[in-house]
């Protein structure tokens, strides 16, 4: 069986970045939505990425974004002298399929769930992969989980589970639902946009041995 891939989100610091790519995390997340907590100007983002290994997985999203400025903050990212330091772009508002198109980079679109059939959403959308976070009236994660028993019988292959996932419960979620990652942000965080560096050690464990 493959190992569940994690993603850490809501990076702000190069510390946080470190110690979450030391203890195994597949991917990191770098917020450009203004009104998030966890925001970042795309030269603050920039100055963490550039001090990253090359092969490390960095995510940028975007809430509802114009297309030239996430043009202008993936172009932020590259270094000098080879592509893109972002490896994924991800979308967490209500773009449609065409806006998911032409980016020359992997695509994540998440989709926010009020109810089970909100995953009909997914069918035939334009994406590489599929972030499934419970419904809030905000954008961003939404801190909590959606009933999980919506996705028996649906194919977890290209999905990305978020919402309220922590150490309690991500070992259990990864059993049950086998996707293809989980994605945590306030769940390792000791107060908004600051990691818990042990948080993020014993969630990783127990996501990956939960496999």
């Amino acid at each position: 069986m493959i190992m569940v891939k994690v993603k850490v989100c809501g990076i702000t610091n190069l510390a946080d970045a470190e110690k979450a790519l030391e203890y195994g995390a597949d991917a990191l997340g770098f917020n450009f939505y203004p009104p998030s907590p966890r925001f970042l100007t795309p030269e603050k983002a920039s100055a963490i990425v550039r001090q990253l290994p090359a092969d490390a997985c960095n995510v940028a999203l975007f809430v509802n974004e114009t297309t030239e400025r996430v043009r202008q903050v993936l172009a932020s990212g590259a270094p000098a002298d080879g592509p893109s330091g972002y490896k994924f772009v991800q979308f967490h508002g209500e773009e449609s399929g065409e806006d998911c198109r032409g980016w020359g980079l992997p695509v994540i679109k998440a989709f926010r769930l009020k109810d089970k059939q909100s995953l009909d959403e997914i069918h035939n959308f334009p994406a590489d992969y599929y972030l499934l976070d419970s419904w809030s009236a905000g954008y961003g994660g939404s801190g909590a989980s959606f009933p999980w028993e919506w996705l028996e019988g649906f194919d977890t292959d290209k999905i990305i589970l978020s919402g309220g996932l922590n150490l309690d419960n991500v070992a259990d979620a990864v059993r049950r639902l086998h996707p293809f990652a989980v994605d945590v942000c306030s769940g390792v965080e000791a107060r908004p946009g600051i990691k818990d560096h042990e948080k993020i050690k014993d969630f990783i464990r127990a996501a990956k041995e939960g496999t």
